[in-house]
């Protein structure tokens, strides 16, 4: 008899192991998702921002300036 109780005692602890293993890897992916969506939140506002920078320097230059830094992507 003392030894069935012990054996219960046993299965309820890998069985509780088990459960917490499972809870930390399923919160740990969890997780992962949400990191990953604010990596790609931040990746956009950086982009946003760069064109933005660069919208603004070409609105400053002139029409020289313009067509001098056009230069090097249209065709002669």
């Amino acid at each position: 008899m003392f030894l069935l109780g012990k054996l219960k005692l046993y299965a309820a602890l890998i069985g509780a192991a088990l459960v917490a293993v499972v809870t930390v890897y399923y919160r740990g992916r969890a997780d992962g998702k949400v990191e990953l969506e604010y990596e790609i939140k931040d990746d956009r506002l950086d982009k946003i921002l760069k064109a933005k920078d660069v919208q603004d320097d070409v609105q400053t230059l002139d029409d020289d300036d313009i067509a001098a830094r056009a230069g090097r992507w249209v065709r002669s």
